[in-house]
């Protein structure tokens, strides 16, 4: 189908994109797996190629159609499991710095830092944790956050 309406769109591109998103939102409407309708997807999109802008303007109604039927590329335990990545990678950046900048970081503090569980609240405290210049200021930091 794809291969039928590009020829069949050759100089018509506004209508070249329609159909592009037609068959682009059946591919989830008929219940393919996630890697079905990626593979399919970048077929589609190779095949059916658009100017910049118009490529750009599908993008987002693309966006909008997932937002609206709250279609996640990932499942939720994929986005839980990328969720748990994320948390022990920034727990683990925030130690290192700790470390390389004041040597051994007691085990009380890695305590405190690997049960913080807001990515946010990691972040922020990884970019306290460059400009602090002792231990016990960064427990300062820290104080506060443990204690909520």
């Amino acid at each position: 189908m794809a291969h039928l309406k590009t020829q069949a769109t050759n100089r018509k591109l506004d209508e070249r994109k329609q159909w592009k998103w037609t068959l682009i939102r059946s591919l989830f409407d008929r219940g393919y797996s996630r890697e079905e309708v990626e593979n399919l997807f970048r077929f589609i999109d190779r095949m059916m190629t658009l100017p910049k802008q118009l490529e750009q303007q599908l993008r987002t109604e693309l966006i909008e159609y997932r937002e609206e039927r709250q279609m996640p590329f990932i499942s939720p335990m994929e986005e839980l499991i990328q969720e748990e990545a994320i948390l022990k990678t920034q727990r683990e950046n925030i130690l290192d710095l700790l470390q390389v900048r004041f040597g051994e970081v007691p085990q009380s503090l890695v305590e405190a830092v690997n049960g913080l569980e807001d990515i946010a609240t990691l972040k922020q405290l990884h970019r306290q944790t460059i400009s602090v210049v002792s231990i016990a200021e960064f427990e300062q930091l820290l104080n506060p956050r443990t204690d909520s």
